[in-house]
């Protein structure tokens, strides 16, 4: 295996291909230097280690003889994990979707010698693969000025020029923001909870926007669909009731059955969720519900993903011993053997039943009744029925410890864990558990300590406590949210200036002031083409994001540039939100933001907040700040606590609850 190449590399995704027969080579300057030289054609294969159908397609081709002879004789091949560089899966995605591809992984992407796609494509069964290869291979030797002009076409059509061209000053109007809510309304599973297509993917940021207008707007309907929507995923096979923690997606439209990767993102995303939504609701039994599977969550997480330094690796395996979903699923025999006489309720409570079956026996555990329901229904008290939940999934942990267990990606993103932190302060905000605020402020060491460069930028990734990669638009822009949030929630000033330090990162290495919206690399990118991501998707865009983060850091040091690229970069995805409301969800947040104008809150001389506190003062539209050090405090010489709206500020307040009167008055 000398020319495997990978086996020098630390990503799990890689090493998994370490073994491969195929001659697979790291992306590097000398990889793509070495491609020229031999004037080859190249392959980019991408995927993650959590992947399924990237084992699928490894298991079929590249471990198979006959298809790495093709690939070795005729092309430069090279093995990309997409978490670690996504600015190479962005670049070659683009590619394939603009050959009229759908998206997904594997994705796999022939290459020119120079880096420029002439043929793209996801998962190919073995034969279908080798058919590809030889054909692109006789195209290339035997027309090359026709595969040159396809190439050069595509490489003009992936230089996102276009955003340079869009112009859209218009007025930011409530009438224009509830017209795109109500084409988006008509997209609503309004039975079963998110939207009408399946899969299902948790969407966390659209329903936070939901949650915020809904609540603020008393859009009962909406807020109603984000609790709907919860509680159907909390309750569905997609949530891991024994260990907690929510995997990727469902695969049909009930929730039930999963892809059963579980993904750092999904669920630093989710703990904000749910934890935001418990205060948005007033019964006991959906706030215990909530906090229910914030918490094993929250444990899932600690136990499985955290690392000694601080950080949480990126996910945990779908597959063990070749299998999907082997380790999370059991057979109707085990949970009898396991639960003995506490089966009979058990298998009502969580539906085992026969035409509950998933596949082989199997059955993934999902809940029909509410929690309040089926005590009642047992006739027990709700602490009853919390008792014998614990003692029956104690049990079945022990049993799991049993099984292989599924592979974990040993690399942590700084733009997930930043997600965690947010995470983390909401989860605190909403229930007061000091260990979780703890936990937030250990991941935000860990990034200050082992990502930031004491300069001004970050890294993307560390393994073993290495940090490496410059980090992309999405590392910044998330610790920038993450240290305005945190700020907001326990008041170290220093979380506030180091976030301003990386905005200022951010405008002088991603801003275009020409195309008015952030860059995904920074501005000594190598690749053939710098890419501009601006659709919310399972993340919101690092744009969205950023946008949102330059409107916040504007209005807290008083940086009009700031506020106004904001408002630019609104403006400039205007037209897409009017057309595909769903996909831009983030944004409308923003707009909504804008739309609102921030409320001011100045609260100096104080002590800190306790949780309850900062809960009243959660908010989309509040700003809190605690220091004469932030311009937006700067002008207040007495302590006290000031509150300014549209520029008009009440005169000073002793007391909090003062703002907590005010601010509820104007809901």
């Amino acid at each position: 295996m000398k020319d495997n190449l990978l086996h020098l590399e630390t990503s799990l995704y890689l090493l998994q291909h370490a073994n491969n027969p195929v001659h697979w080579r790291p992306w590097s300057q000398t990889t793509l230097d070495f491609a020229k030289a031999k004037g080859k054609l190249m392959i980019v294969s991408i995927g993650y280690s959590s992947c399924h159908w990237c084992h699928v397609m490894e298991d079929e081709s590249f471990e198979d003889l006959e298809v790495a002879e093709i690939m070795n004789t005729h092309f430069i091949n090279v093995k990309v994990d997409r978490e670690e560089r996504p600015d190479i899966d962005q670049l070659y995605m683009s590619s394939v979707q603009l050959m009229g591809v759908q998206g997904g992984w594997p994705l796999n992407c022939i290459l020119l010698p120079d880096g420029r796609p002439i043929y793209g494509g996801t998962y190919f069964q073995k034969e279908k693969w080798i058919q590809i290869l030889k054909a692109v291979v006789e195209t290339y030797e035997q027309d090359s000025l026709r595969v040159e002009e396809f190439a050069r076409e595509m490489s003009d059509n992936l230089q996102d020029k276009h955003f340079q061209f869009l112009e859209n000053n218009s007025e930011i109007t409530s009438e224009e923001l509830n017209a795109w809510i109500t084409k988006w309304r008509a997209s609503f599973d309004n039975v079963l909870g998110g939207y009408q297509y399946v899969p299902k993917f948790p969407l966390p940021n659209h329903m936070r926007f939901m949650l915020d207008y809904g609540q603020d707007e008393q859009d009962i309907s909406l807020a109603a669909h984000v609790h709907l929507t919860l509680q159907a995923m909390g309750n569905g096979g997609i949530f891991d009731h024994v260990e907690g923690g929510f995997a990727r997606y469902s695969t049909d439209a009930l929730w039930k059955v999963p892809h059963f990767e579980k993904m750092l993102y999904d669920n630093a995303q989710l703990i904000s969720l749910y934890s935001l939504a418990s205060l948005a609701h007033s019964k006991k039994d959906v706030i215990d519900f909530y906090k229910s599977i914030v918490m094993q969550t929250y444990s899932w997480l600690t136990a499985t993903l955290k690392t000694p330094s601080g950080s949480f690796l990126c996910s945990q395996d779908a597959d063990t011993e070749g299998a999907e979903g082997k380790y999370y699923c059991w057979t109707k025999k085990e949970l009898k053997t396991i639960l003995k006489d506490d089966f009979n309720w058990f298998q009502e409570y969580y539906s085992i039943e026969e035409n509950e079956i998933w596949e082989n026996d199997l059955y993934i555990l999902q809940k029909k009744y509410t929690h309040f329901d089926y005590a009642q229904k047992q006739n027990w008290s709700e602490e009853e029925l919390d008792l014998k939940v614990k003692q029956a999934r104690l049990l079945l942990s022990k049993e799991r410890a049993k099984k292989v267990k599924p592979l974990i990606d040993t690399k942590s993103l700084t733009s997930w864990n930043a997600l965690l932190i947010q995470g983390f302060c909401h989860a605190y905000v909403a229930f007061g558990e000091t260990r979780i605020i703890d936990e937030a402020l250990s991941i935000s060491q860990w990034l200050v300590r082992n990502q930031y460069d004491g300069e001004g930028g970050v890294y993307r990734n560390n393994v073993n406590g290495k940090p490496s990669i410059d980090g992309f638009l999405d590392d910044y822009a998330n610790t920038i949210q993450a240290l305005i949030c945190l700020y907001q929630t326990n008041g170290d000033l220093k979380h506030l200036i180091l976030a301003k330090k990386l905005c200022e990162t951010v405008e002088i290495e991603f801003y275009s002031k020409d195309q008015r919206l952030c860059y995904y690399t920074k501005r000594n990118t190598k690749l053939i083409a710098r890419k501009i991501d601006v659709d919310d998707d399972v993340m919101p865009s690092s744009n969205s994001v950023m946008a949102h983060n330059f409107y916040s850091l504007g209005y807290y040091f008083r940086n009009d540039r700031w506020i106004q690229n904001s408002k630019d970069m609104l403006q400039k995805v205007k037209g897409f939100i009017s057309k595909y409301p769903g996909s831009y969800v983030n944004w409308m947040g923003l707009y909504y933001r804008i739309l609102k104008g921030p409320t001011e809150i100045s609260i100096l001389g104080m002590e800190a907040l306790n949780n309850s506190q900062v809960s009243q003062l959660h908010g989309i539209h509040n700003l809190v700040s605690y220091h004469r050090e932030i311009a937006v405090s700067a002008a207040y010489s007495e302590d006290g606590i000031y509150l300014c709206k549209e520029h008009v500020c009440l005169p000073k307040m002793k007391t909090i609850e003062g703002v907590f009167t005010h601010l509820n008055s104007r809901k």
